[in-house]
């Protein structure tokens, strides 16, 4: 029997043992949640080798656009467009440019604002160029 100032505290502590077993449970449901979403979330489309040649220079690239994975089977079955904006963009590019120090991310940035431009979408988050080759003529 409890003394006359003592309170009997297991209620509280098993309340507070059950509130604490469900916040641990939502907890690593969320991050497994958030981990299957994350892994998923990006994918590539690869295009290429393109050669492009003006009287300046040529270029040859193969290139990987990144994009949601929800996203990339519509570049696979829309690559005679994209690939013309590819190829367009590499006819702009400026050679002194290529050649300079970031270069290569002066061209990944104007291939990948050539094909969210000309296609009227902003679905190409980014360009990696995988393969790269320019030349002066």
């Amino acid at each position: 029997m409890a003394k006359k100032g003592q309170s009997d505290n297991s209620t509280v502590y098993i309340l507070l043992a059950v509130v604490c077993t469900i916040l641990c449970a939502a907890m690593m449901w969320m991050y497994f949640d958030y981990k299957q979403r994350t892994a998923s979330y990006v994918a590539y489309a690869s295009f290429g080798p393109m050669v492009v040649r003006n009287s300046d220079f040529s270029i040859r690239a193969t290139v990987a656009v990144q994009a949601r994975s929800a996203d990339v089977s519509w570049f696979e079955s829309n690559k005679g467009a994209v690939n013309f904006a590819l190829q367009a963009a590499l006819a702009k590019a400026d050679p002194a440019r290529v050649r300079k120090p970031g270069g290569v991310a002066y061209v990944q940035g104007l291939l990948r604002d050539s094909v969210n431009g000309r296609l009227g979408m902003y679905a190409a988050q980014d360009i990696v160029l995988t393969d790269f080759l320019i030349q002066q003529n």
